[in-house]
């Protein structure tokens, strides 16, 4: 079976020179649509989606210049090839047709050879047109993965709540302040405002601010000229012209010297900066979004961190819950970070024990998600050929916190002078208790958490008299 030949657009107003045109391409074995009229060429071209379009430059409505701009600006259509079709052989029409995207031009009347010669030039354009757009769909679905490595993962009311704050505000330009412990995720909030902005496709730079002295932090961020400092051996642009068009993440900004923050405050307000050594401001185009797990208000007040900056950052605040406040989303996480860990370190994906899993809700996480990460991934290394993750492999200071509190409740039974049965009973009661505490008294959840039954669940709240206060009912 022969392969198809290429499908030609032609377009044109003159019914003469469309038809003329129309027979020489025909002749030589291609498939060829023909219309008169610019518009409806970008209609059957986005419909059809041909190799080449030949657009002749004067039309009533809309003209070749207008119509090539279309084209090259459509996602559809703009590695489509474009001749132009010309009848003043103006060099000032081809210049502006080769600006406006064509990528050649030929003039009326033609010759049919230099039609087809035209032609397969521009196929073979078309064929490189096309690696660049396979490059172009390779390099999206990598960035999609990347993105979804990053994304942040959860369902709980408190995530949620998060989500719909950066949901709204990636959409302005606004500064963000996003606050919170340690280790609950700020980097990524940060990207995901990125990503969900219009900014995407534009750098994303981060950097922390308690990393570098005062001196390097201003040359980092502002850039410095040559001979600005002993080794300033060339001009070197700062972060903030390398995020241009794009999102800064200053991470720590509550460790910024006061000494540099009212340059930062310059280019919050301005748009402008000065790099070290110069006196020639410079003009950029960054979104700020700061972090911080420092109180910026008592700072303020403290005079470690100036007022004028804080509100200018402060527009909206973002602030992230620790891990203990969304434990609901623990299990998801874990999910996520086994599928990393597995394709990071090439092995099979595992699962956790039902009590390596249940130790892990009962943690509380005081380093967060990055404390949680750090295990999940610790957990796969040590587990080796294990399938299934047990809970042997976890960390010392995760045991401890497990068997803290089956001690503590016999070591209370204990005291108390109580005997096996007895202490068995208060051990019971606290298991139940916490159970039902975490999941804010829905009996289902505490019943799934504690793997029995709902009813058996409702008879041990009633053999025990428990409530939602924590004290037995008389």
């Amino acid at each position: 079976m022969s392969e198809e030949k290429p499908l030609i657009l032609v377009c044109d107003d003159n019914e003469d020179a469309r038809y003329a045109l129309e027979k020489i391409v025909q002749h030589n074995g291609y498939r060829v649509v023909s219309v008169d009229n610019a518009r409806l060429a970008i209609e059957r071209a986005r419909e059809l989606k041909p190799a080449l379009i030949f657009l002749d430059l004067m039309m009533p409505g809309m003209d070749g210049f207008e119509a090539s701009k279309i084209i090259r600006s459509d996602s559809e259509l703009r590695f489509t090839p474009v001749i132009l079709v010309t009848a003043r052989d103006s060099v000032d029409d081809v210049i502006q047709g080769l600006d406006a995207g064509a990528d050649d031009y030929i003039s009326k009347p033609f010759r049919s050879d230099e039609l087809l010669a035209r032609l397969r030039a521009a196929l073979r354009l078309r064929t490189i047109y096309s690696q660049l757009e396979r490059s172009e769909g390779e390099r999206e679905l990598l960035m999609r993965e990347l993105r979804g490595d990053r994304k942040m993962v959860g369902a709980s009311p408190a995530f949620i709540r998060v989500q719909e704050i950066i949901n709204r505000v990636a959409k302005s330009d606004a500064p963000v302040l996003i606050t919170g412990e340690s280790g609950t995720g700020k980097e990524l909030a940060a990207r995901s405002v990125h990503d969900l902005s219009k900014r995407s496709d534009r750098p994303f730079i981060a950097r922390n601010c308690a990393a570098f002295s005062e001196h390097l932090l201003e040359s980092e961020l502002f850039g410095h000229v040559k001979g600005a400092f002993t080794s300033a051996i060339k001009d070197q642009k700062g972060i903030f012209e390398a995020a241009d068009g794009g999102t800064l993440f200053l991470d720590e900004i509550g460790e910024m010297p006061l000494a540099l923050q009212p340059k930062l405050l310059r280019v919050l307000q301005e748009g402008t900066l000065t790099a070290v050594g110069s006196t020639q401001e410079k003009r950029v185009d960054v979104r700020i979004v700061a972090a911080t797990n420092r109180d910026l208000q008592k700072m303020v007040q403290e005079r470690t961190f100036r007022e004028d900056l804080f509100y200018r950052l402060n527009v909206v605040t973002v602030q992230l819950p620790p891990l203990r406040e969304r434990k609901d989303d623990i299990p998801g996480l874990i999910d996520t970070f086994l599928a990393q860990s597995s394709k990071r370190y090439a092995v099979s994906k595992k699962n956790l024990g039902a009590d390596t899993e249940r130790a892990l809700l009962d943690y509380n996480w005081p380093g967060n998600i990055r404390e949680l990460q750090n295990e999940i991934e610790r957990l796969l290394i040590l587990s080796g050929d294990e399938v299934v993750i047990p809970l042997t492999h976890l960390s010392d200071r995760i045991l401890r916190a497990q068997t803290g509190d089956l001690h503590e409740g016999v070591e209370t039974a204990s005291r108390e002078g109580a005997g096996y049965h007895e202490a068995i009973a208060a051990l019971e009661r606290k298991l139940i208790l916490d159970a039902l505490t975490r999941s804010e008294w829905n009996r289902s959840d505490a019943a799934r958490t504690l793997g029995i039954s709902r009813s058996n669940l409702l008879a041990k709240i009633q053999q025990f008299n428990l409530t939602p206060d924590g004290v037995s009912a008389s």
